[in-house]
């Protein structure tokens, strides 16, 4: 979604991008209070740290991850939006009174249809246009706090924006309804956070910290990311590994690339469960050659037809069968399998030989890659880490 009219109108100056470098002993209280409900247990060293950490994950998501200040995930909610709802849950649990503060049920300020008019359709590719912001930006859809059409849309989540260019006035109440809500309460609360030496800004801080520590611990390679994706920082470290470092790691961890080459295996498919059942019983009794003799079956590995085992790779002919043989352990019967065409195989193993894969495969590459490329990510990680508390004098 374009935001580039929103994010100059909300965030040009600094103090939007402002993060904290101290915390007070209200602020610790508070949130070792609020860890301690949710059964997060963490000393007062272990939560300075988490919290300060999160704000030094915020700070480099300001240089390294601009876009993730301003949601996660196209599909979602904005960080805004969550923000709010943590902020609401500190604010309730620091001051019970705040409890008692209702959420009221409005009428939507316009039709259904009048709602649909004004959205249009919703773009195919989910993204709008910097005239279509500029124009709802222009729409006043609530007075205190002020909100306009432009802010309630790019707060929500897809599945939510595509219901309101439906012409769904019931979410667009409820949504407005949610907004008064975090108005009053934190109206309400402001005199309370005084008192106890406390400000919404740096709660909102605090907050802010706390919701971007997964994401931005995945972006930086410090936590697996989803899906397997890579961000463009670790592309960059990735790309940064050289040949030489390659050839060490392969010599260093030559025992982690031993494969399986070639094993002797059995496999043989049945019509049914019951007959494949019937036959792994058979084998516990007399064998696997005795059984297939029994049965009148033989091997499948074998073209010529004999109910010995044989040599096989990976690269067999069956080769469904033979994935199946090199999965299973050594020595022992598989249970029945179901295979593609809907038959039941019973699988036997044994006698493995193994090699080596060779330094110039793909095997190599990729799992050398990825393990020089998290080593990286972990080193600059508290490279960064230590710049930030030296640069603003933060003692953990």
């Amino acid at each position: 979604m374009n935001y580039l009219v929103l994010l100059l109108a909300g965030c040009l100056s600094l103090p939007c991008w402002a993060t904290l470098t101290q915390l007070t002993k209200p602020e610790l209280a508070l949130m070792q209070s609020l860890y301690t409900q949710q059964d997060r247990g963490l000393s007062s060293a272990e939560l300075n740290k988490h919290l300060l950490e999160n704000q030094f994950l915020l700070a480099t998501a300001q240089q390294l991850n601009p876009e993730l200040l301003l949601r996660q995930s196209s599909v979602g909610f904005d960080n805004d939006y969550h923000i709010r709802r943590l902020i609401v849950t500190l604010l309730t649990h620091q001051f019970p009174e705040l409890k008692s503060i209702s959420k009221e049920k409005s009428k939507a300020p316009f039709s259904a249809q009048a709602l649909s008019e004004l959205l249009g359709d919703y773009p195919a590719n989910g993204n709008y246009q910097t005239r279509q912001l500029e124009q709802w930006q222009q729409v006043l859809i609530l007075d205190t706090p002020k909100v306009t059409m432009a802010n309630l849309l790019t707060s929500q989540s897809m599945q939510n924006r595509f219901r309101l260019h439906q012409g769904d006035i019931g979410l667009l109440a409820h949504q407005l309804d949610e907004w008064r809500y975090y108005a009053k309460l934190t109206n309400k609360a402001t005199p309370l956070l005084a008192k106890h030496g406390l400000t919404l800004s740096r709660l909102k801080l605090l907050a802010k910290g706390e919701l971007l520590r997964p994401p931005m611990l995945a972006f930086l390679g410090i936590k697996a990311q989803l899906h397997g994706e890579r961000s463009a920082y670790l592309e960059q470290l990735r790309a940064s590994v050289s040949q030489a470092e390659i050839h060490r790691y392969y010599k260093q961890h030559r025992k982690n690339f031993r494969y399986k080459s070639q094993l002797q295996a059995v496999a043989t498919t049945f019509e049914s469960q019951a007959q494949a059942q019937q036959f792994h019983r058979l084998i516990g009794k007399k064998g696997m050659e005795q059984a297939l003799k029994e049965t009148q079956k033989h091997n499948e590995f074998d073209s010529a037809g004999k109910t010995t085992a044989v040599f096989i790779t990976r690269e067999h002919q069956k080769r469904w069968l033979a994935q199946l043989a090199f999965s299973s352990q050594s020595g022992k019967a598989t249970p029945p399998v179901r295979t593609p065409s809907g038959h039941w195989a019973v699988v036997y193993s044994q006698n493995p030989e193994y090699a080596y894969y060779a330094e110039d495969s793909e095997t190599v590459r990729y799992q050398a890659l990825e393990a020089l490329t998290m080593q990286r990510a972990q080193v600059a990680y508290q490279q960064k880490f230590r710049h930030w508390q030296t640069q603003h004098g933060v003692t953990l």
